[in-house]
C-alpha cells in the first residue's frame, strides 16, 4: 500500500493535479499479496471517491492494459483524471523459493506442472527451438544481455553492478539449459509506478498516447502452435501502428518486456523489425544499442534494472515517458519523438503494445 500511495502522490505532483481531482483508479494486481489490494481499498486509504475503478491481472501485459483502460474510461466520459498504479514486493515477500513455487503454479496443472518446470524452463524451450529453426546462437543471446546491462548501468536507479561480457554471460550458472542466470530477469525487493491519464494536462511535460494494440493466442505453453514464432504479435503491433498512423520505420526506440534474452529477439522478428532468424545478428552488430538504429530497453529492463513483480513492465512506460521528455541523461536517445512499449504475460501468449509520442 505504501508503494502504491507513494507512486500516486508522485504522479500527481508531477502532473500538477490535486488528489481531490482524481475520479478514476486503475491498478495492476500484485503477485505476492495474500489478498489483492483492490482499487476501492486504495481509494479508501487516499480518501477519494472515484467514479471509475478497475484492475488488470495476468503477468507483464497489464503495463499496457492499465493505461488503455484509463484512456478508454476518459473517452467514454466515465472519468476525467485517472490514476494508473502498480506496486509489488516480490523478493521480500516471497523469497527465491517462494517465487519458484508460485511460478510453477503458472503452468497447466495436468499437462505441464507434473514435469516440474520453473519460469526459465518456458524461455529455455523458446531459445532451444529458435536456435534449431533459425540458427540463433547462445553468443547472440549473450550479446543481448551485455547490451541491456550496459544500458542498465547508465540508469542511476538500477539494482545491478558491474559490466558483463559475452564470455561471462556464457560461463554463468546454467539456470535452465541453455539459458544462464545472466540471460534472465532479476527478482527484486519491491517497486511502484504511477501515472495520471488526463485529456487536460497542466504542464508541457505530458506525453501523448497515440496507439494501442493487443492480442492473445493461448494460455498454456503446451498449447502454443510454435514456441519460437508468434504470429499474433505482428497483428497486435500493426494494430497499434495503424491507430497511431505511423510505421515501424518511425519508431525511435523500443521498451519491451524482457524476462529472458530470447524474448527480445523473438519480438524484434515477430513485430517486423527483423526478418525471422535475423534478430540475433542485428543485436550482435549493435542494432539495439544506444546510438544504434533501434535502441532497446534503455533503462535496463527486467534484466538490468529491476523486476519487483506483476507491474514490472510499467517501468518500460516510465522509461518511455522519460525518453520523450528528454530527461534520460546519459542514456537519452537523441531526438526521441516516438516510442513503442510492449508488455506480455504467459510466455508471449498475451501481448499489448503502446505507442507514445512527444506531446
Amino acid at each position: 500500500m505504501k508503494l502504491l500511495v507513494d507512486a500516486a502522490l508522485g504522479a500527481l505532483a508531477d502532473a500538477q493535479v490535486d488528489l481531490k481531482e482524481v475520479d478514476g483508479v486503475v491498478l495492476s494486481s500484485s503477485i505476492p499479496q495474500p489478498f489483492e489490494c483492490n482499487p476501492a481499498e486504495l481509494a479508501e486509504y487516499l480518501g477519494i471517491s472515484p467514479t471509475y475503478t478497475t484492475m488488470a491481472p495476468y503477468g507483464g501485459r497489464p503495463a499496457i492494459d492499465v493505461i488503455h483502460m484509463a484512456e478508454s474510461a476518459i473517452d467514454a466520459g466515465l472519468a476525467s483524471n485517472v490514476l494508473v498504479l502498480s506496486a509489488d514486493n516480490f523478493a521480500t515477500t516471497l523469497g527465491i523459493d517462494g517465487a519458484i513455487d508460485l511460478y510453477m503454479k503458472s503452468f497447466d496443472k495436468t499437462y505441464e506442472r507434473p514435469f516440474g518446470p520453473i519460469i526459465p524452463t518456458a524461455f529455455a524451450l523458446m531459445a532451444t527451438r529458435h536456435m534449431h529453426d533459425y540458427g540463433t546462437t547462445l553468443e547472440q543471446m549473450a550479446h543481448l544481455a551485455v547490451t541491456i546491462r550496459q544500458h542498465g548501468l547508465l540508469n542511476p536507479h538500477t539494482e545491478v553492478k558491474g559490466e558483463l561480457t559475452v564470455e561471462s554471460v556464457l560461463n554463468d550458472v546454467v539456470t535452465s539449459s541453455p539459458l544462464t542466470r545472466s540471460m534472465l530477469a532479476l527478482i527484486s525487493t519491491g517497486g511502484g509506478q504511477g501515472f495520471l491519464i488526463t485529456k487536460r494536462p497542466r504542464n508541457d511535460r505530458a506525453v501523448q498516447i497515440l496507439g494501442y494494440g493487443e492480442a492473445s493466442a493461448f494460455m498454456s505453453l503446451s498449447q502454443a502452435a510454435n514456441v519460437a514464432k508468434f504470429d499474433h504479435i505482428g497483428g497486435a503491433t500493426r494494430q497499434a501502428l495503424a491507430r497511431a498512423d505511423v510505421t515501424l520505420a518511425d519508431i525511435d526506440f523500443l521498451e519491451v518486456y524482457d524476462p529472458a534474452a530470447i524474448v527480445p529477439l523473438i519480438l524484434l522478428e515477430d513485430m517486423g523489425f527483423c526478418e525471422k532468424g535475423e534478430a540475433g545478428a542485428f543485436v550482435e552488430n549493435g542494432g539495439i544499442k544506444l546510438g544504434g538504429p533501434l535502441p532497446m530497453n534503455t533503462h535496463g529492463g527486467t534484466m538490468a534494472f529491476r523486476h519487483p513483480g506483476m507491474g514490472a513492465a510499467l517501468d518500460s512506460v516510465v522509461e518511455a515517458v522519460t525518453q520523450l521528455r528528454g530527461e534520460a541523461g546519459e542514456r537519452q536517445v537523441a531526438d526521441a519523438e516516438l516510442g513503442l512499449v510492449h508488455g506480455q504475460g504467459s510466455w508471449l501468449a498475451n501481448n499489448g503494445f503502446l505507442i507514445l509520442g512527444r506531446a
